[in-house]
C-alpha cells in the first residue's frame, strides 16, 4: 500500500501539541475561538481510523441518509468491508458525521479542537467489477427453488443437474427473489450442482429383507440393497428390512452415488453398539440406479440417544430426524439439543457439501441415519450420517416423509448481473469466485475469510489456480468476508508481476492520508489549514528545524546561496532566518557584513528585500517540501499560518504570516504583520 503521510503532518501535529500548551490569545480572531470561552476541552489530537471506525462511518444514520440522497448507498456499505473511502464517499462529506457520533472517542471535544485524522482512501475510481461485487446481493438456492426447477415437490433433487441447468433457472429465481433490483446490480448465487441427472423412474430391482437386528458379528450375507446416504468414510445401504453402515479401509465416496442399487456379498461386523458391513471383506457391485424412497423418519431426541447409549448390543442404523443447534469445533460438527447437555448429535465424516449446509450456531433439522453412540467427557454422542439439512422452521412445517433423489453434488458460487429486465451469468475471464471447496482447502471452516486472511491466502490461491499465467495478467477475486459479525462479499484486484500476485488496489489505488478536521460551532469540518508556532530563543528544537530548512533552501536553490550563509551554517541573510536564535534577524548591518552585494543598498532596501524573499520564495519553498500533499478541498482553500519572531537589534517582536493553498502544494502569499 502506498502511504502519503508526510513527515510534515507529524511536525504539524507536534506544533499543535506545543500550541495547546502556550498562550492562545492570537486565536481569538479565528472562528470557534470566542473570548472568555471555556477552553478546558480544546485539544489537538492525532487519530488513525480502525475497523470499528470504518464500520461506524458506514452505519451512521446521517451518512446512511446522505448516501441514499446521493444514490451511493452501496458504496457507503462497501466502506465497512473494504476499510477505505472512495470518491463516491468523500472524506469531507462523511467523516464529520463519524466525529459527531457519540460513540467516537473524541466526540465531546470543545469548539476550536482539531483532529489530525489518518485514514485510507482510493485515489481513483474503483474498477467496475470491484464496485459491483463488493457488498453485493447474495442468494442461496433453497429446497423450494429446486422443487420449482424440477416441477415437483416429490420428484426433485436438491441440486441442479445437466437436464436442469443453473443457467436456465437461476435468472428466473433471482427475478422472483429481487423484484426491486436495479440495472447494473450484481448477485452471487450459491447452489449445488451434480453431473448426474436424477432417475425418477424406478428400475426393476428386488431388494432383500435381511438387514435387521437379528444379524450377528461374523455373519456372511448376500444382499440386494440401495445406497441411501454417503459420507467420506462410508455409506448407508438399505434393503426392504432396514439399513446398515458400510465402513472400512479403502472405501471411496467417488465410486458410489445416492440411489445406486447394489449386489453385496459381505461379512457382518460390529463396532461398539453399531452393526456394520466390513468393506474390506465385501464384494460390492453396482447394478443400476433408481430413486430413493425414504421412510418416515423417527425422532432422534435425547431420550432415544440415552437409551441407545445404554444398549451394548450392536444394532443396525435407524433413519431419523434430529433438530438442534450446530456447534462447529475444529474438525468436529456436533448438534446440541434443547434441554440437555448430556446427549447430542455428532455428524459422521461430513462431506464438503454437508459442511456447507451446517453453519455454526444455526438451528437446523437434519435427516439421516443414526448408527451408534460414543461417550466423550460424560456426553453421549449419536453418530449421524447426513442425508439432508433443513432449517428448523421448515422442518416444523414438513409433515410428509422426505421424498427426494439425493444426488452427489458440489457447492458452487456464481455471479449474476441484472440489466434492467433480466438476470444473466457474469461472463468475464478476469473474474474468479472462491468456491466452498476453496475455503475448505484454505482451512476456513466457516466458509469465509476475515482479518488479513485475504492478503495472506489469495496470492497462494491465485498461484495454484492459474499456474500458467503471464506477467501483467489481472484477476478479480470475489470472496465472502466476515467483519463486525456480518458476512458480505468483497472483491479485490490482483496483478501478476511475473513472480507473484500483487493486490493492485492496495498497491496502486489506495493511499493513506492525514487530514485535519476542526470543530466550529459544534460541528466538525475538514480543514487541512495548518497553524504553526515558532517560539524564539536558543534551544527551541521545533523552531530550529523550520529555520534550518529555510537556510538549506537558500543554499540549494539560490545562485551563490552559500554567500548569504554564515560560517556556522545555521543562519542566512538572504532572508535573515536564524536556526540559532530561532527568529528572523532584520538587522541591515548584520546582513551587509555577511553579503557584499548589499553595500550599495540603503538599510530600508535591504530589510524590505529580505522580507519579500521570505514571503514569496523561501517560506513557500520550504512549505512545498514539507507539505507536498496539501490541496484545496472542493472550493475550500486551506491556509497555512505561521507565528514567528523578528529581531531588529533592540527588540524581539511577534509576527504572523499567512498563505492560501491555491493548488496542490501551491502556496500564495496573503499577508504578514511586519507589513502593517
Amino acid at each position: 500500500m502506498k502511504s502519503n503521510i508526510s513527515r510534515l503532518f507529524l511536525i504539524a501535529a507536534g506544533a499543535f501539541a506545543m500550541a495547546s500548551c502556550s498562550e492562545n490569545s492570537w486565536n481569538n480572531d479565528l472562528d470557534g475561538f470566542e473570548p472568555g470561552a471555556d477552553m478546558s476541552d480544546v485539544q489537538t489530537v492525532a487519530v488513525t481510523m480502525n475497523a470499528n471506525d470504518y464500520n461506524r462511518l458506514a452505519n451512521n444514520r446521517f451518512n446512511v441518509a446522505l448516501a441514499k440522497e446521493q444514490g451511493v448507498s452501496s458504496a457507503l456499505k462497501a466502506v465497512a468491508t473494504n476499510q477505505y473511502l472512495t470518491s463516491e464517499i468523500p472524506a469531507a462529506d462523511y467523516i464529520p458525521n463519524l466525529l459527531n457520533d457519540s460513540l467516537f472517542s473524541y466526540f465531546s471535544l470543545s469548539n476550536g479542537s482539531a483532529i489530525n485524522l489518518t485514514y485510507r482512501q482510493v485515489k481513483a475510481e474503483l474498477p467496475e467489477l470491484m464496485k459491483n461485487l463488493t457488498d453485493c446481493r447474495m442468494y442461496t438456492v433453497s429446497d423450494a427453488d429446486y422443487q420449482d426447477v424440477y416441477g415437483s415437490d416429490e420428484d426433485y433433487a436438491a441440486s441442479f443437474s445437466p437436464g436442469h441447468a443453473p443457467g436456465a433457472n437461476v435468472p428466473r429465481l433471482l427475478k422472483t427473489a429481487f423484484p426491486d433490483a436495479k440495472a447494473g446490480e450484481y448477485c452471487v448465487v450459491s447452489y449445488n450442482y451434480s453431473d448426474t441427472d436424477p432417475a425418477f423412474e424406478q428400475e426393476a430391482f428386488e431388494y432383500t429383507s435381511l438387514i435387521d437386528n437379528n444379524l450377528k458379528d461374523g455373519d456372511v450375507v448376500a444382499l440386494k440393497a440401495q445406497v441411501t446416504a454417503i459420507c467420506t468414510a462410508g455409506m448407508i445401504v438399505s434393503d426392504d428390512a432396514g439399513s446398515i453402515l458400510v465402513y472400512g479401509k479403502g472405501f471411496s465416496a467417488d465410486n458410489y452415488k445416492i440411489g445406486d442399487n447394489l449386489d453385496i456379498n459381505a461379512t457382518i461386523g460390529a463396532y461398539r453398539n453399531c452393526m456394520q458391513i466390513d468393506f474390506t471383506k465385501s464384494d460390492i457391485k453396482v447394478v443400476s440406479n433408481s430413486k430413493v424412497k425414504y421412510p418416515t423418519p423417527v425422532a432422534i431426541d435425547a431420550a432415544r440417544i440415552k437409551a441407545a447409549g445404554a444398549n451394548a448390543d450392536p444394532v443396525v442404523a435407524v433413519y431419523g430426524v434430529m433438530t438442534g443447534t450446530v456447534l462447529v469445533d475444529g474438525k468436529y460438527i456436533n448438534i446440541t439439543l434443547d434441554g440437555t447437555t448430556t446427549e447430542r448429535g455428532s455428524i459422521y465424516n461430513a462431506t464438503d457439501a454437508q459442511k456447507e449446509m451446517l453453519k455454526d450456531g444455526e438451528k437446523v433439522s437434519i435427516l439421516g441415519y443414526f448408527t451408534q453412540t460414543s461417550v466423550s467427557k460424560g456426553v453421549t454422542n449419536a453418530n449421524f450420517v447426513v442425508v439432508n439439512v433443513e432449517s428448523a422452521a421448515k422442518a416444523a412445517r414438513r409433515g410428509a416423509p422426505l421424498r427426494v433423489v439425493a444426488l452427489p453434488s458440489t457447492g458452487v458460487n456464481a455471479a449474476y448481473t441484472f440489466d434492467g429486465s433480466a438476470w444473466s451469468a457474469v461472463d468475464d475471464s478476469q473474474l474468479t469466485i472462491l468456491q466452498p471447496a476453496d475455503y475448505t482447502a484454505m482451512g476456513q471452516k466457516y466458509g469465509n475469510l476475515e482479518g488479513d486472511l485475504p492478503a495472506q491466502l489469495l496470492p497462494i490461491y491465485l498461484k495454484r489456480s492459474f499456474p500458467y499465467t503471464v506477467a501483467d495478467d489481472v484477476k478479480f477475486v470475489a470472496y465472502k468476508y466476515y467483519s463486525n459479525k456480518q458476512t458480505k462479499y468483497a472483491c479485490s484486484q490482483w496483478t501478476f508481476n511475473g513472480t507473484d500476485w500483487v493486490d493492485t488496489v492496495a498497491a496502486d489505488g489506495v493511499e493513506t492520508v492525514t487530514n485535519q478536521f476542526v470543530k466550529r460551532d459544534g460541528k466538525w469540518q475538514m480543514d487541512p489549514s495548518i497553524e504553526i508556532t515558532l517560539p524564539a530563543g536558543r534551544g527551541q528544537a521545533y523552531s530550529a528545524t523550520f529555520y534550518q530548512a529555510c537556510v538549506d533552501w537558500v543554499k540549494n536553490n539560490v545562485p551563490d546561496g552559500s554567500a548569504y550563509i554564515t560560517s556556522y551554517g545555521n543562519n542566512d541573510y538572504y532572508t535573515g532566518c536564524s536556526a540559532y536564535q530561532n527568529n528572523i534577524d532584520l538587522r541591515a548591518s548584520a546582513a551587509k557584513d555577511q553579503y557584499a552585494g548589499y553595500k550599495d543598498m540603503s538599510d530600508e532596501e535591504v530589510v524590505a528585500l529580505m522580507k519579500e524573499r521570505f514571503e514569496t520564495q523561501v517560506c513557500p519553498g520550504v512549505l512545498k517540501e514539507w507539505y507536498p500533499n496539501i490541496a484545496p478541498v472542493g472550493d475550500f482553500q486551506p491556509t497555512v499560518t505561521i507565528h514567528f519572531y523578528t529581531y531588529n537589534g533592540s527588540t524581539t517582536d511577534p509576527q504572523t504570516i499567512v498563505y492560501k493553498v491555491i493548488g496542490k502544494a501551491d502556496f500564495e502569499f496573503v499577508s504578514c504583520t511586519w507589513n502593517d
